[in-house]
Parts: structure tokens; sequence; C-alpha cells
């Protein structure tokens, strides 16, 4: 992005960053009497990563022809690869979260041909099935690939005001009965009750939460039998002593608390033992463990926020009032700690990449990104300020405004002149996308 062109000047620029700086300020006085002196000035230094390099990189991914956002530069410029809807729904969440909308939802702050567009794009992608996919991916992608493509897609064109193209899978149909478009697992109580059954909470309970986390509209819409089935093989595998699914207490099995602790207010039910997971997501978020990827600094913080939300009533128990202040006693080492590891995963041009020196090329198992790119991902600077956002949310602070609509306004008039999407490199595996790049060397120091 050339930041010398008539949208983008110094000056103009350096009037944006004093706008946000005074709206943080304000936020951080509030914050102060909470949280303390010290707590606020590490809050300041983790909100100095978050600028407005961020929103200029991802509008220098939109595809004004496709109407979407690229997940990463290498996606952008090698053949092969195209636009995709998470991408999409993640910058246009990031964008109302961010404050770069004031008050506004996205479907009334943002300008009309980019939501007609974006609505278009989502309405591309729907298959008779009534699920949506990607030419660049075809139809045999991984249930969670499938499962959160539909829920982006589906609240894409809720925004954009348009009606699918074929009934969704999670819809009755004429005569009452559950689409026959979900999976065989969801058409049969016992091939689901085998299909649990199959899976190992004790040792992948990330990997199989987030499964569950991005079917979980489809299994409620299979029938209450479903729901309930669900809640009680969770709540028999869940351990008391920790309230986790896993023995130890470390980033993957609180990984997996933030999962599956996020999809039961979708089910109607109450986390069980969920003090005693509090406990152990506070626990992860103050460690030093090493970092394999850019979600372990996110989902301690989202998993507390999964907890305090599920407190009946909203009324806080003397227990969980004890966990709430163990956080205010310790908010200047923890703020200060997740700064550092959000910082491991920041690159020169303000994006953040999912593995330390690597996008993530692989997303839910389809091709995102070239391999072995020293590279920012949507999904990753995503996750890097939710991170920040969460964290507020946790300690029971005002969520510190990243940008201003001022931001915002910059943002849309760089979409509005987005020149076409013209491809800049051969792919290097030719028609085929690149072999994956084994894990071991994604996460790599």
């Amino acid at each position: 992005m050339n930041v010398y062109s008539p949208i983008i000047t110094k000056e103009r620029l350096s009037r944006l960053k004093d706008l946000r700086e005074a709206s943080r300020e304000e936020v951080y006085r509030t914050a102060r009497s909470i949280i303390g002196k010290a707590a606020v000035a590490e809050l300041r230094e983790l909100y100095g990563l978050y600028d407005e390099r961020m929103y200029l990189w991802m509008a220098a991914l939109w595809d004004p022809e496709l109407g979407a956002f690229y997940y990463s530069n290498s996606a952008r410029d090698y053949e092969l690869y195209l636009p995709d809807i998470e991408s999409t729904a993640q910058i246009k969440f990031a964008i109302s979260t961010w404050n770069m909308l004031g008050e506004s939802r996205w479907s009334v702050g943002a300008p009309r041909r980019m939501l007609d567009k974006m609505g278009a794009f989502a309405y591309s992608l729907q298959a008779e099935d009534g699920f949506f996919y990607h030419p660049q991916w075809g139809r045999e992608v991984s249930l969670s690939r499938r499962g959160r493509d539909y829920s982006w897609a589906r609240r894409t064109l809720n925004e954009a005001g348009l009606t699918p193209k074929y009934p969704l899978p999670t819809a009755k149909g004429a005569d009452g009965k559950k689409s026959k478009s979900l999976p065989d697992y969801l058409q049969d109580i016992e091939l689901f009750k085998k299909w649990l059954a199959e899976k190992d909470l004790s040792t992948k309970s990330y990997y199989i939460g987030n499964i569950l986390d991005s079917t979980t509209t489809q299994i409620t819409a299979a029938g209450q039998e479903f729901v309930d089935t669900l809640v009680f093989w969770l709540a028999e595998h869940q351990r008391e002593d920790n309230g986790l699914w896993q023995e130890e207490i470390n980033y993957d099995s609180v990984n997996g608390l933030m999962k599956i602790s996020g999809i039961y207010p979708t089910l109607k039910a109450v986390l069980p033992n969920a003090m005693k997971g509090l406990a152990s997501a506070i626990r992860v978020a103050m460690s030093d463990e090493r970092m394999k990827f850019v979600c372990e600094h996110y989902n301690p913080w989202v998993a507390m926020c999964n907890v305090f939300k599920g407190l009946n009533a909203g009324v806080e128990s003397k227990e969980a009032e004890e966990l709430r202040h163990l956080l205010w006693e310790n908010s200047a080492m923890l703020i200060k700690r997740t700064r550092e590891k959000i910082s491991v995963f920041r690159k020169d041009d303000g994006s953040f990449s999912f593995y330390r020196k690597m996008s993530a090329s692989i997303s839910q198992g389809s091709p995102a990104a070239l391999p072995r790119q020293n590279e920012g991902d949507v999904n990753a600077t995503c996750i890097s300020q939710g991170t920040a956002r969460n964290m507020c949310t946790a300690l029971g602070i005002p969520g510190v405004p990243v940008f201003t609509p001022a931001d915002g306004e910059l943002f849309f008039e760089l979409i509005e002149a987005a020149p076409k999407i013209v491809k800049k490199y051969k792919n290097p595996g030719g028609d085929t996308f690149p072999p994956r790049v084994p894990y071991s060397e994604e996460i790599a120091e």
C-alpha cells in the first residue's frame, strides 16, 4: 500500500493516531481504578502493537471483482489461490469490533456496494446441499472447514439482506423433518453415539472441540436428543479436578476448554466444573510455556470470558469473585506477559502470523496460503487483537478502542479505490497446490 497516495498521507495518518490515542486514554482512566496504574501502563504498551498498518494491510487484500478478501499476501499474489468467506467475515468482524464503525452495526455502517458484493460472493458459494464451498477447495473439505464456512456465509447473507439460494441444512423441510443434507451421524442417534465414542477427549480435546464448535448449529438442528446426548457425553468425560478434559493443565488442554465452553450457550446447557476450568485458564495465561501457534495466547482469555459469561443469572459466586480478584492482583504481569506472547507473531507490515515465522498455509484442512511464507494472515491478525479484547472483558474493564470511525473512513475509501487483483506469480505447484509443510517445520523457531 502506497503511504504517499492521495488517500494515505503522512498528515492524515498522524491525525488518526492522535484521535486513537485520545479515545484510548479515556478508557485507561476508567480502567486505572479497577486494575491499577501499573496494569494500565502495561495495557497502553499492549495496545501500542495495534496501529493503522493492520487495516491498511487488510484493505490491500480486497478483491473488488469477487467481493471478498484474501487470507494473506501470498494468497492474493499467487495463482490458484482465491478469496475465502472466512477471511472476508473475519475482516468484517474486525472492522466492527475495532470501533471503526462507531456505534453502527456492519449492515448499517458499511458501504452498501461493499455489502452487496460480499453478499453476492457468499451466495455464489452455496451448493444444492445447502452448504457453502469454495471453487479452489471443492467439496472434499473437513467437517470444521465446511461448518465454519456455513456459519460465516450465512451471517454474510443475512447482513446483505439476501435469502440463501437453497434451503439451509439446519432448516426443516416442508414435512417438518430435518434436512437430509445433515451428515449421516446426525440422522440417527445411534450413529451419533458411535461417532462420539470414537473421539478421545482425554488427549485431543482441542481438535474435537473445534469440530463440535464448527458444527454445533447442525447438532442442534438434528434434534434435542442429539443435544442431550452431547451434553451428557461432555459431562461424562470432563475432569472434576481441573474443569478440563485432559489431565495436564497447559495450552493444549485449555485450548480444548475454550472451544468446548463456547458451545454451551448454543446447547442451552450449563458448563460443569466452571470454577475449576476458570482457575486452569488463569494458570495457563500466567504461564511461560512456549507457544506453538498464535491461538495459545488467545484461547485462555476466551475460555475465561466463556466461563464468566456462563455464570448463573449473571451473579458471580464467591469463588468467581476471588478468581476475578486474582486476575486484578496479577493484571500488570498478565498483560505484560500476554503482550510479549503476541509480539512473537507480529510482522513488519503490522499484521500477525499464525506460526512464529510463517502463516498457516493450511486452514482447517484446506490450502489457504503459499507454504513457508514469513507473512501475516487474516486469521492470526484477528486473533492477535482479539486476545486484547477478550482480556479486557475477562478483567472486567471497558474495551479499549483499537481505532476510531475516522480510521474506518480511510479503510472504506481504500476499499472503494481498490484496484483489480492481478496475480503476480505462477504457482510453484503448477496446476495443483504445493505440498503441505510438515507441522514440525511450521512451529519451528
